[in-house]
């Protein structure tokens, strides 16, 4: 199996992804006082004019912190390295009216473009006197001392009325920054509206079906920083602050450092040598790259070996120390559901299921051992099964059932042959004779009802006089009735709730879940760091699997129903995986909604997933439905890029209806334009929004502003993605 990369640029997502400006909420955050006057027509009357009516209302929302799970993404991820020097960190919010729920700074200062009040600023290393390491690290104080103040900050002005008494003595985590370096790093109040935004669309908000075009449920809030990090290696700290209560930045008299509220938090390491960047990482998987690049998953090969040991090592076989029933240690070979070729069919009992793991040890005749791969699946199914309580109550129930049933089918068979021939014999001379002789139950009671008893019966039963029952006639020939139970019906009958239950749980561990991971890997070395690995599924595996798990208080003889009844239900359960992938790298814990596409050898049909899980810190498993001839990894277009190209340009789009986004094949020199990207006293390269924002309207949208929404857009860099295609693999 070869593998080869196609390309690596953005892919044509079928979502729509929509940027609105804002969404704004029917009333602010706040207090307000509603009054109510009624005055009548008649003012001469007595009690015309009635006293107005005044009432209180605070509304109220997040303001000093946030819960954690409304925090949707950050980019870059948190404690990740990257190159990350020419891409504008942002946040992503669920709630999509979050930024816009509260004014920011103080009353009085002028917000006519609906600014945000809260703020993403980035903090390198030894700015933050409180933080030099650039650590994250917070104070932690009581809103009622936020409140209060400190002679040597100068923190927000709120109205303490306004704050929910309860919380006052709960904590809120504070950053104090330099007012100097603030008033370097935060833009104008004019200029804040270019920094947040909503968006819809992308592979992590479909729109709901039939949902218009505003905003709604699927939309997420995004807020940018105007800052990059710096050229050369660095460790950065970005803070969620409010900008509630505070002043526009600017130089003071005071000095005085300024206190923000830090409703989120996270930190990263930015240097551009580093191959810890999406496109590097994934880049790492292409051929030529050693132990990295894209694979079938098996053992790694060693010197020395005879070639009949190599070939078993290359078919997935991995030495192991077995330990026999009485104790002895022998040198055996295991093989988990994963290898890197088709496995041969598993021969099966007459009955179908394997009773017990010794029938599963399979002799290895070119090294004289045993394979034990499916001895050890049927084990790790029975334990499986034990350790489920529940799981372990519905099988023997179910087999108890079972066995009700066959025994009741039996009695009632024993009472026809007792009913019809209660007399035993030897033969039928013998039989004919003791019929003769005595009559059963059945034709004693056919003889009454030939004589006079039917008319006698005929009151009593509630025949109408006018009514004359119809002649009968009864024979009473032992030829009519048979001799054994009734068949069933053609039909198949309804499934119990238990068969149901169990059914779909053995399906659900038919995908493998809950399986330990030594079980399907058993050597770390066919999986090492950074790489891309991919399989067949041994079917003999997953049912020796499974039959261990239905082994459960199972006798062969007794439950040959009750196991017919769950073969069908499993075949009903959804389709059985045949392939897949395990893929370890820093990709899965740094984008864990990364998109994984599998295709046929057309490109066009998509291959079914039938799982994926994350397998720990960075480990990604996917289960097909069968082998894909080609694979795409690409970031998710939910956590879609701000910044500039490598050349330090921004990418024009178009804004025309209909061709919202589509490149124009022009682009604006931003990282060389001082007067652009503007170099501060302490380093940071800051943008200019405002002068940023005019100069990409002349020439996508001469003669208007731009739009908070169409800034976003110029600003967009399009999710990186690498196709694989693969030859050689076995069907």
């Amino acid at each position: 199996m070869t593998t080869h990369p196609t390309e690596q640029s953005a892919p044509a997502d079928d979502t729509p992804v929509a940027f609105y400006d804002h969404l704004l909420p029917g009333i602010e955050a706040g207090r307000y006082r509603i009054t109510v006057e009624q005055q009548l027509p008649a003012e001469q009357l007595p009690g015309a004019r009635l006293d107005p009516v005044e009432q209180i209302v605070d509304v109220r929302a997040a303001q000093f912190r946030l819960d954690p799970s409304w925090v949707h993404a950050v980019y870059p991820a948190a404690h990740s390295q990257g190159p990350f020097h020419g891409l504008l960190p942002h946040i992503t919010l669920n709630p999509t009216a979050l930024p816009w729920e509260r004014e920011p700074f103080t009353v009085g200062v002028q917000n006519p473009a609906r600014a945000p009040w809260l703020a993403l600023l980035l903090f390198g290393e030894g700015e933050l006197p409180g933080d030099p390491n650039a650590l994250g690290t917070t104070a932690s104080v009581t809103i009622r001392a936020l409140l209060d103040g400190e002679a040597a900050v100068s923190g927000p002005i709120l109205d303490r009325n306004a704050v929910d008494p309860t919380l006052l003595d709960t904590p809120c985590q504070v950053v104090d920054v330099p007012r100097e370096l603030l008033a370097q790093l935060l833009p104008q109040p004019s200029d804040l509206a270019f920094l947040a935004h909503v968006r819809t669309g992308g592979e992590d908000a479909v729109p709901v079906e039939g949902q218009d075009s505003r905003p709604g449920q699927g939309a997420h809030a995004l807020i940018t920083t105007a800052r990059f990090p710096g050229a050369g290696r660095g460790r950065y700290v970005a803070h969620l602050v409010s900008l509630e209560g505070h002043t526009p930045p600017g130089p003071q008299a005071d000095g005085k450092p300024v206190r923000l509220v830090s409703l989120h938090s996270w930190t990263f390491t930015s240097c551009p040598q580093s191959g810890d960047g999406f496109g590097r990482l994934a880049g790492r998987f292409t051929p030529g790259n050693g132990e990295h690049s894209a694979a079938p998953l098996c053992p790694a090969p060693a010197a020395g070996l005879t070639e009949e040991l190599g070939t078993l090592m290359e078919q997935g076989m991995v030495p192991m120390t077995h330990i026999t029933e009485s104790g002895e240690r022998a040198l055996a070979w295991y093989s988990g559901p994963f290898l890197p070729r088709v496995a041969p069919e598993l021969p099966r009992p007459a009955d179908g299921h394997f009773p017990d793991a010794d029938g599963l040890l399979l002799h290895e005749p070119h090294t004289g051992t045993f394979a034990t791969g499916y001895a050890c699946a049927w084990n790790v199914g029975r334990a499986l099964a034990l350790a489920d309580p529940g799981f372990a109550t519905t099988m023997i129930r179910l087999r108890h059932q079972g066995r009700l049933r066959r025994a009741t089918d039996r009695q009632y068979a024993t009472y026809r042959r007792q009913l019809f021939l209660s007399a035993p014999s030897a033969g039928p001379t013998a039989r004919m004779a003791a019929r003769a002789a005595a009559l059963t139950p059945r034709e004693q009671f056919e003889e009454l009802l030939r004589g006079d008893a039917l008319d006698a019966l005929a009151p009593t039963l509630g025949i109408p006089e006018d009514d004359e029952p119809r002649p009968r006639t009864v024979r009473a020939a032992p030829a009519a009735y048979r001799l054994d139970a009734p068949k069933r019906s053609s039909a198949p009958p309804q499934a119990s709730p238990d068969a149901r239950e169990a059914a779909a749980w053995l399906a659900k561990l038919r995908t493998l879940s809950g399986v330990p991971f030594d079980c399907l890997v058993p050597d770390q070395r066919m999986l090492p760091p950074e790489s891309l690995r991919l399989f067949h599924v041994d079917r003999g595996w997953l049912d020796a699997l499974l039959d261990g798990a239905r082994s459960l208080d199972r006798h062969p003889g007794a439950d040959a129903t009750t196991d017919a009844e769950l073969d069908d239900l499993l075949d009903g359960q959804g389709t059985v995986p045949t392939a897949g992938l395990l893929l370890r790298s820093a990709l899965v814990p740094g984008w864990p909604t990364l998109r994984v596409e599998a295709r046929t050898a057309s490109g066009t049909t998509p291959v079914e997933v039938i799982r994926r899980e994350a397998l720990g810190a960075d480990v990604l498993l996917m289960l097909f439905e069968k082998m894909p001839d080609r694979l795409t990894i690409s970031e998710p277009h939910q956590g879609l890029h701000f910044g500039v190209d490598d050349e330090g340009n921004v990418a024009l789009r178009s804004l025309a209806p209909g061709e919202v986004g589509r490149p124009l094949g022009r682009s604006v020199p931003v990282g060389a334009d001082p007067a652009l990207t503007v170099t501060t006293p302490v380093g940071a390269r800051v943008l200019d929004i405002g002068r940023l924002a005019a100069r990409l309207a002349e020439d996508v949208k001469p003669g208007s502003p731009l739009s908070p929404a169409e800034f976003a857009v110029q600003l967009v860099r399009a999710p990186e993605q690498l196709t694989l295609t693969f030859e050689g693999t076995t069907r």
